[in-house]
């Protein structure tokens, strides 16, 4: 049950940060945040057990914070309630709290940028070829 807590949590952690962070795409085109939050738990995965444990106690302490701040578990909240406790966290005087958003955000961002571009870039020319065809007459 934990590990379906922490995976729940990563992923949520994880579409909250793509959807404030990269350009919207089209759905029925791509959706590679999946691929993204594979990513995010393999670099866990791969983490020495020093490491590993304390990030899914904060991890799972950060899914419980928010039945305080969203009055419910972080990966059950909307949206707009996510990006408010990843905020609150990110701008928190305690640094563990900062430390652990900047450490989902960079793995995101970092894999976004380096293997989901290419999705942004399709994406963007299917929209340039069907907005261009639809007004040629």
């Amino acid at each position: 049950m934990t590990n379906n807590h922490f995976t729940n949590t990563v992923s949520a952690i994880c579409y909250s940060i793509i959807q404030h962070n990269v350009p919207q795409l089209d759905p029925a085109v791509d959706f590679p945040h999946n691929k993204v939050v594979n990513f995010v738990l393999e670099q866990h995965s791969r983490m020495p057990d020093f490491l590993r444990f304390p990030i899914v106690c904060l991890t799972l302490i950060f899914d419980l914070a928010g039945m305080i701040q969203g009055g419910s578990l972080f990966h059950r909240q909307p949206p707009i309630q996510r990006w408010r406790q990843i905020e609150s966290w990110k701008n928190s005087p305690i640094g563990t709290c900062c430390d652990l958003i900047r450490f989902y955000e960079s793995l995101v961002v970092f894999d976004w940028h380096s293997s989901c571009k290419p999705y942004v870039q399709i994406s963007n020319l299917q929209s340039y070829h069907q907005s261009a065809g639809a007004t040629q007459v």
